[in-house]
């Protein structure tokens, strides 16, 4: 009996560490599996950048019509129309060439006496399919130049000069300036549409008489217009 009861203990100590062993593998290998699955992870990554360089297309040219960009003569207003002997006045060309830079030149009258003007209409037109901003108008020189010829007396040429002027009106809101203008604000001219332009040379009424024939030279006017309005 009691040989019997021995070996009944030992066995279930046997058959006991036996189930500990196998629990034991089996959480070894539940831990092995899931180092296997870390060591198989990837990490992607994305880095992304992107330059933006615009296309600088933005012009304003000077025109001949008000509907559509043309580059005809423009020929100038004569006032007084009926004088005895009227001032007269050489075509003014317009060049686009460099849309950067337009140019409307041989703006030039010939005056008799005093009393007469010579006035240039023509457009700014905006072919561009977004606003354009009149951001400054610039005159090189706000007096002009007057150079006696042959024997006029420089003295009654300078008298005189000093009543000849040019000014230029722009849109509704700027005319007959006569100076720049440095900061010009809400000033509007909408895509794919003009603004008239006028430019005028006055010998005015009251102005003196000069001894003889004299030159008269102006400084160019610059305007200048911006794709944004500040």
């Amino acid at each position: 009996m009691l040989d019997i009861k021995v070996w009944e203990v030992k066995f279930m100590e046997k058959d006991r560490s036996t189930r500990i062993i196998a629990i034991s593998a089996l959480i070894v290998g539940v831990v092995g599996l899931t180092i296997g699955f870390a060591l198989t992870a990837s990490q992607l990554t994305v880095r992304s950048s992107a330059e933006v360089h615009p296309v600088d297309d933005f012009s304003v040219l000077f025109s001949s019509s008000a509907s559509a960009v043309e580059t005809n003569d423009i020929t100038a207003t004569i006032a007084p129309a009926n004088s005895e002997h009227p001032a007269t006045a050489t075509d003014a060309t317009i060049n686009n060439s460099n849309v950067k830079a337009p140019v409307i030149q041989n703006l030039h009258a010939v005056f008799t006496e005093p009393g007469q003007s010579a006035t240039y209409n023509f457009y700014a037109f905006n072919p561009n399919d977004y606003t354009a901003y009149l951001k400054a108008l610039s005159f090189a020189s706000t007096t002009p130049t007057c150079t006696a010829v042959n024997t006029a007396n420089q003295t009654s040429v300078d008298a005189a000069c000093a009543g000849i002027s040019l000014s230029i009106s722009v849109g509704s809101t700027i005319t007959n300036q006569k100076t720049s203008l440095a900061a010009i604000t809400n000033h509007s001219l909408a895509a794919n549409s003009s603004e008239p332009i006028s430019v005028v040379i006055d010998y005015a009424s009251t102005a003196k008489k000069a001894s003889g024939d004299f030159n008269v030279t102006f400084g160019d006017i610059t305007l200048t217009y911006n794709s944004l309005d500040s």
